[in-house]
């Protein structure tokens, strides 16, 4: 029995010896970013008047998509330590868009924060920058407003299914309504091949209340720059939540 447990020990040490590879065969972690939607606490469910705005609006989702931009880990002090991705598109009618892994990424450090931009700022949205995207043509801004992309498309109907809303924002009249978001996120590497999930969480519900309060209306609002401005205010506030778990594939 005592050489039972001594072979039981050996064995054990041998396992935690070889587990992980040595020093010049370490693996950069991947990263596998995950784009989720709630309202409020429920899952997103299209084409049903399930939800209640702060205006006291029942309303529906129809449709939502988004580019996503400029995601990237930094330090504590904002300084870019790795960049991600440079646009992605979310569409609720795809949800392979709802995820992507990005392979053998991050080397050994500590990642303080992920930073991202709803929609794409004012230095690089310009018309055609995203021609050979199949979204391009789903997702472009007239030039006679501005020109570019839209950040969101979200749309559907409210009191009733024959009413509709469609809420597009966007650089209206060239002006910059994109939307930086920055998490404190503590992620570690140490080049062992680990997958680090995170989880970029919209609330749906949030781009009615807090601060400005968003009646849902059949008028279009691309060019309502009042409009487009609580929107961006609200998306600033309180829209977006992150999560961060981790899949050890060396211990």
């Amino acid at each position: 029995m005592k050489n039972l447990s001594k072979l039981t020990l050996l064995i054990s040490s041998l396992v935690l010896l070889t587990a992980c590879p040595p020093k010049e065969q370490m693996q950069a972690d991947h990263i596998n970013l995950h784009f989720s939607h709630k309202v409020d606490t429920l899952t997103l469910i299209k084409d049903s008047l399930l939800y209640t705005n702060e205006a006291g609006q029942l309303y529906s989702i129809k449709n939502l998509h988004y580019l996503i931009s400029d995601i990237k880990l930094t330090d504590e002090d904002g300084n870019t330590l790795q960049e991600l991705v440079s646009e992605h598109f979310v569409s609720s009618d795809d949800e392979s868009t709802y995820s992507l892994n990005l392979s053998d990424i991050l080397l050994s450090g500590e990642y303080d924060n992920i930073e991202f931009t709803l929609g794409i700022n004012s230095t690089r949205n310009i018309s055609n920058l995203l021609v050979n995207e199949t979204y391009h043509t789903q997702m472009f801004w007239p030039d006679m407003m501005g020109g570019g992309y839209h950040y969101m498309k979200l749309e559907g109907a409210f009191d009733n299914d024959s009413t509709f809303y469609n809420i597009h924002t966007g650089a209206s009249m060239g002006n910059d309504y994109s939307i930086t978001k920055s998490f404190p996120i503590n992620l570690t590497s140490i080049e062992n091949g680990n997958i680090h999930i995170i989880d970029i969480n919209m609330n749906i519900n949030n781009w009615f209340s807090n601060p400005n309060t968003i009646t849902l209306s059949t008028d279009g609002i691309m060019g309502n720059m009042q409009r487009q401005m609580e929107l961006k205010q609200n998306g600033t506030e309180d829209v977006f939540g992150i999560a961060l778990s981790e899949i050890a594939i060396c211990y």
